[in-house]
């Protein structure tokens, strides 16, 4: 965990990427470098970017002064082997080093990087879909978790990670019993336009606002409809005056969990078939909370408002990285073990080695390079766990991402700066 601290405020990072994105950096390249970082992270959920970060500083120190910018050709032979070498060492990786994935508290835990909160409680979903059925099928699992919702909230004195059967919203008043409701995907708002909207077919001209309240209000009462979740905001005069619960901005995936079928865009467009009666509970430990019957939910407290983002990230890497697992159903073992058991591999093989010298050049790479990530682990041995698990595919993602980067990043040969008027004095 980093704190960064301005003159104004301070905010805690776990994740590498939200803390370059807080840095002030002004490297020529650093727009291309985080750009690519974001892509990989909103990919993976945050798994393995700090080995994408890794190799991809450590392949540019190894060939920036090494390479001949006005040799482009020699470049390209280098970088398709070292291509070559990574999606090699892929299937090689599959057939002998990686672990079929059987679950268990201690295999989901060394997933998480031994942080039991958020261990036990994947855990405890687990264990709870296994329940609903004992033969439930790899696919079927894969669902649920993908389906799995997660909240974070402030309370109590320490962390605290609860598996909730049910859909958690947060509410702010008491709901109890099954109630009309309507799904909306979008805003309920008077000049709300979604992409794709046909006028011709679609539009109706309502000439006021109080028009256009009067309108939805008359469908809310036609249908007796006493709960509307949307995806989007609502508007504040509808909200105030009438005695029906709006639920704003839920997340789209929540919707679909609650009534695939029952989503509306338009509430103009609502009849019965897309009414649903959902069960709400109070929440017993949060009034404030209420859990609907449907679906299931990982509840995370926190101590303090200043830890939200960087807790609810720490989770959500743990459940990416368990999701990618489990769809995979292999994993490799962390803490750099795979790749010493990949570097002696293709060490043994360094004696059969007799192609072209850009082919060398590109294994000699390689192998450095794996001996690098093999020493920082184990120099840094204090900040590493021994015994992790890794994904599979984010490892190897992040493998040939930081080539096809450091390919663009060598084409460069000069840097443009453009300077506005008040910057010309300076020149």
């Amino acid at each position: 965990m980093k704190c960064v601290v301005s003159s104004s405020s301070f905010q805690y990072f776990s994740c590498p990427i939200r803390l370059i994105e807080e840095l002030p950096i002004n490297h020529p390249y650093h727009s291309l470098v985080i750009q690519t970082l974001q892509t990989f992270h909103n990919k993976y959920d945050g798994c393995s970017c700090k080995t994408l970060l890794f190799f991809l500083t450590t392949y540019f120190n190894y060939f920036h002064l090494l390479f001949d910018k006005n040799n482009h050709l020699y470049q390209k032979k280098i970088f398709n082997y070292l291509e070559q070498f990574i999606g090699q060492s892929k299937l090689i990786a599959e057939e002998r080093f990686s672990e079929n994935f059987y679950i268990n508290s201690n295999i989901i835990l060394r997933i998480c990087r031994y942080q039991t909160i958020y261990s036990d409680s994947l855990y405890q979903a687990y264990l709870y879909f296994h329940s609903l059925n004992q033969q439930i099928s790899h696919k079927e699992l894969l669902t649920h978790f993908n389906n799995l919702n997660h909240l974070t909230r402030v309370k109590y004195f320490e962390e605290k990670c609860l598996f909730i059967p049910g859909t958690l919203l947060q509410i702010n008043q008491s709901i109890q019993g099954y109630r009309r409701t309507i799904l909306i995907d979008g805003h309920l708002l008077e000049d709300y336009v979604h992409i794709g909207y046909n006028n011709k077919i679609k539009l109706k001209q309502i000439s006021t606002k109080s028009s256009w309240m009067y309108l939805i209000l008359s469908i809310l009462k036609e249908y007796s409809i006493e709960i509307i979740i949307c995806s989007g905001t609502v508007d504040q005069k509808l909200k105030e005056c009438n005695d029906k619960i709006f639920i704003e901005n839920i997340p789209v995936k929540t919707l679909r969990l609650l009534g695939q079928n029952s989503l509306l865009t338009y509430i103009t467009d609502l009849n019965q078939e897309h009414i649903l009666s959902l069960n709400y509970i109070e929440f017993p430990d949060d009034p404030s909370l209420t859990i609907i019957e449907k679906g299931s939910t990982i509840l995370q407290y926190v101590p303090l408002e200043s830890l939200i983002n960087i807790k609810h990230e720490q989770f959500l890497h743990c459940l990416s990285r368990f999701r990618h697992i489990l769809r995979k159903n292999i994993y490799l073992n962390g803490s750099s073990e795979f790749e010493n058991q990949l570097y002696k591999y293709w060490y043994d093989k360094r004696e059969n080695n007799n192609n072209s010298f850009e082919n060398n050049l590109a294994y000699d790479c390689f192998l450095e390079c794996l001996q690098i990530f093999i020493k920082e682990i184990k120099n840094h041995h204090e900040y590493f766990e021994k015994n992790l698990i890794d994904d599979f595919d984010s490892k190897f993602d992040a493998w040939k991402t930081s080539i096809e980067l450091l390919k663009i990043l060598m084409q460069i040969d000069n840097i443009v700066k453009i300077v506005t008027n008040e910057d010309l004095s300076d020149i």
